[in-house]
């Protein structure tokens, strides 16, 4: 009996004995089974575990399975499905336990699918399913061969379990445990076990071996940089890099309170600049080094960031503190327009070439994975098999979160609910850190039915004066011109009014069209000022010229005066230091992080760098009534110097979440889906409310499309789209193209607004695929503008896109 096949020389045989594999994925997820998750005492885990190890492929013993794998094309598609057999005999097994029996059916049931709602999969409403599945099942049970060696594996399995269970007594089950009683806990054991399950059996059906947690240097950060040292000053005294070290001390002295290891949530606000990345890596290399001292496990750290650059930035500073073989940078630049790959719902094992690389890749099989906010949270709260498979790592982890205040208010209180879970069920730790600290739990609490009864699950800050910290920076002031909105001729009066030849500038609008337009206003101000440079930022040009542009930005402010236009890209993790700026009224987190590009590097020659707030009449198309009207008022003063930010950012906060004006019913019901399993309906039925299975950090724009851009001069483009083609046309290997090709042709893509005319005329042309667009060399310059990306020119002011 085999579990896979191969094919060589065009003829099929066995690649791995059945038995095999049953104990290998067994072996597995006991292994990685934590003893620290903290579930109710009437769930024994390890038994339920084990025994759907040894049972999820159960269907696999029959001779309509095997026939499949050596003959496919002999095969019956509804004989060789192999879920079913061994989802009713777990459910039988169990069956003293309610809670335990339904849960072993589920998990079993959808170790190749996506989850749905756990009702619909125990009672299917499709007529013919129900009617269908006594037959099927009575000819599996008698086509399956001996399973006497399963019996010696499997204590207390008997022949006689091996029976289709009726509806009646799996409605009579679920009613008796979860239909009566779910709850969030609920969630965080279903999606652990299968996470457990799904994992181990993709690890040993590609034959990867689990990585094996290694020490870190805990001094790692102090070897690069020197243990932190600054002077016995009052703080205002410093200068920044003693601030610098002040901060990282302060916060690493924490680590030896006696009571550091009980606390589960960490905050860390400061300003821009101060260092967090390596702050908070210090932190955490030797707070993980106390746990393998005292709890004597290592914890795998997991280090969540908004933006692809931002990822690429930190990986590199990772590396070159920690080396390369201890880290791993997981992320799809699908993650940017908030698209992933949904997968068929039956992802089948024996159809898929395995890459063992890519399966380490998927399942994280490193000490330190560095990831987008996609990647995590759509993880954590999810229901894709494809993404579960990481969802057990967050078991004993350390979280750690940078530029938070990226996340849709909206949202806040379902993603600090996922994190607080699942330090409360999974022993995670979670560090929450940002220039503008968003009061992401104090928002869960408020919204949901959610009371922190543990004190070591409430937040704890690891800077204790970070009040104080940021009082010793004065290196910008906002300054609001926003009594009058303004159009772009208005804004190159205020332009030339407050610019000098010298200076460098940053300037920051809220759509891509309107900066396209002030971009062009600028260039044809600036046309006989031949010592400056004029840059272009946005998502309208393509993610590697991004890359380059930001390189050529940082040479040249190092030599003349740059000016750079540009939308909301640049507001996060982008370390560009420019003299002033102008930024078009928004959120003042927004606000807040612009003014981070300015005097970054605290020059005291450049003390009280302005940064002007102006109307163009945006804000409100963009983010709403609500900011348009909170910001208007926050910005209410003459000057806000940077002292004062994070009080501002603050107030800005409580106000902009609070008295009914963010609408917090989504995050509400996301909560809700997860207590109750409602992980997703099938294709076939109309949804009924909102599933785990909505939950997205990012929403898909349909009012936008995806478009490779290949331009004449780049030959690696030319490379990757062949190579995509040869993809879709079989003729070249997943496991080679995403080695080879996918960055780069991932990095070739933007998406723009499907409404303009050079869209509408694109979309008349060859595609790529179903759902990417293809601009081809000789089509590049009409399509595509070598200073802000695609063309533009018909896009009506009053669209609310900013992409």
């Amino acid at each position: 009996m085999f579990s896979h096949s191969k094919e060589e020389n065009g003829k099929r045989s066995g690649s791995k004995f059945l038995i095999d594999h049953l104990n290998g994925v067994h072996t597995k997820a006991l292994n990685h089974l934590s003893p620290r998750v903290s579930f109710h005492a009437n769930l024994n885990i390890t038994e339920l575990i084990s025994v759907v190890c040894w049972l999820h492929d159960l269907g696999k013993y029959t001779s309509y399975f095997q026939t499949y794998l050596l003959n496919p094309e002999k095969a019956e598609q509804h004989l060789k499905a192999h879920s079913n057999l061994g989802a009713h005999t777990a459910f039988n097994y169990f069956y003293s336990n309610p809670e335990m029996s339904i849960l072993a059916f589920y998990l079993i049931k959808m170790h190749h699918s996506n989850l749905m709602n756990i009702d619909l999969v125990l009672f299917p409403d499709n007529a013919s399913t129900r009617i269908q599945e006594p037959e099927i099942f009575q000819k599996q049970k008698s086509a399956l061969s001996s399973l006497e060696v399963l019996k010696i594996q499997l204590r207390g399995f008997e022949e006689s379990q091996i029976q289709l269970s009726t509806p009646k007594e799996l409605h009579t089950l679920y009613k008796k445990s979860l239909r009566k009683q779910t709850s969030i806990e609920h969630y965080f054991i279903t999606n652990y076990l299968f996470s457990l399950l799904i994992e181990a059996d993709k690890l040993d059906a590609s034959d990867t071996n689990p990585y094996q947690f290694e020490n870190l240097p805990p001094l790692a950060v102090d070897y690069r940089f020197g243990k932190p040292v600054f002077p016995d000053l009052e703080l205002q005294k410093m200068s920044q890099n003693e601030l610098r070290n002040y901060v990282r001390s302060e916060v690493v002295s924490t680590i030896e309170r006696e009571d550091i290891l009980e606390k589960r949530i960490f905050t860390l606000a400061a300003p821009t600049g101060i260092g967090k990345t390596m702050t908070s890596l210090d932190f955490v290399l030797k707070l993980r080094a106390k746990i393998a001292k005292e709890e004597h496990f290592l914890p795998q750290i997991i280090y969540g960031l908004p933006f692809i650059n931002i990822i690429e930035q930190s990986l590199n500073e990772y590396e070159i503190t920690l080396g390369k073989g201890k880290v791993m940078g997981h992320y799809q630049y699908a993650d940017i327009f908030g698209k992933e790959d949904e997968g068929r719902n039956e992802l089948t094992d024996e159809e898929i070439s395995y890459s063992q690389k890519q399966m380490s890749w998927d399942t994280w099989q490193k000490d330190v994975v560095i990831t987008s906010f996609v990647q995590l949270f759509e993880t954590l709260i999810g229901n894709r098999n494809k993404l579960l498979k990481k969802f057990r790592h967050f078991a004993d982890s350390i979280i750690i979160l940078d530029e938070v205040q990226t996340l849709a208010i909206e949202k806040l209180p379902i993603i600090g609910a996922a994190l607080f879970y699942s330090a409360k069920f999974l022993n995670a730790r979670v560090l929450i850190m940002t220039a503008t600290q968003p009061k992401i739990f104090e928002l869960m609490t408020r919204e949901l039915p959610i009371e922190i009864d543990n004190h070591k699950l409430e937040p704890f800050n690891i800077l204790e004066n970070d009040k104080a910290v940021f009082k010793c920076f004065n290196r910008t002031k906002i300054i609001p011109r926003i009594s009058e909105r303004i159009e772009n001729d208005g804004f190159l009066g205020l332009f030339e009014r407050y610019w000098s030849l010298g200076k460098s500038c940053l300037v920051v609008v809220n759509k891509v069209s309107r900066s396209i337009e002030i971009f062009e206003a600028l260039k044809q101000f600036l046309e006989d000022y031949t010592d400056v440079a004029l840059f272009y930022l946005s998502t309208n040009i393509t993610p590697i010229e991004r890359q380059l542009r930001i390189k050529e930005i940082k040479e040249s402010l190092k030599e003349k005066s740059c000016i750079l236009v540009s939308t909301q890209v640049v507001e996060a993790g982008v370390d560009l230091d420019f003299d002033m700026g102008f930024r078009d009224l928004g959120p003042i987190d927004s606000i807040v992080q612009v003014a981070g590009r300015i005097n970054r590097e605290n020059s005291e020659v450049r003390k009280g760098s302005p940064l002007y707030i102006v109307d163009f009449g945006d804000c409100q198309k963009i983010y709403g009534v609500a900011t348009d009207i909170k910001s208007r008022k926050a910005l209410a003063e003459k000057e806000i110097e940077e002292k004062d930010y994070k009080q501002m950012v603050e107030t800005y906060f409580d106000e902009i979440s609070g008295n009914n004006m963010t609408d917090f019913r989504f995050s509400e019901e996301i909560f809700e889906a997860m207590q109750n399993l409602k992980y997703s309906f099938p294709s076939s039925s109309p949804k009924k409310h909102k599933t785990v299975s909505d939950f997205r950090i990012i929403e898909e724009s349909h009012k936008g499309i995806s478009v490779f851009v290949e331009s004449p001069f780049d030959s690696e483009a030319k490379e990757a789209r062949q190579a995509y083609q040869s993809l879709l046309l079989g003729k070249l290997d997943k496991a080679t193209f995403d080695k080879s090709f996918k960055r780069n042709f991932n990095q070739r893509i933007i998406a723009v607004p499907n409404y303009l005319d050079k869209s509408i005329e694109l979309k008349k042309d060859m595609k790529l695929s179903d759902d990417i667009f293809w601009i081809q060399p000789h089509d590049f310059e009409f399509y595509y503008d070598q200073f802000t990306g695609f063309k533009r020119n018909n896009e009506a002011s009053n669209q609310a896109i900013s992409f």
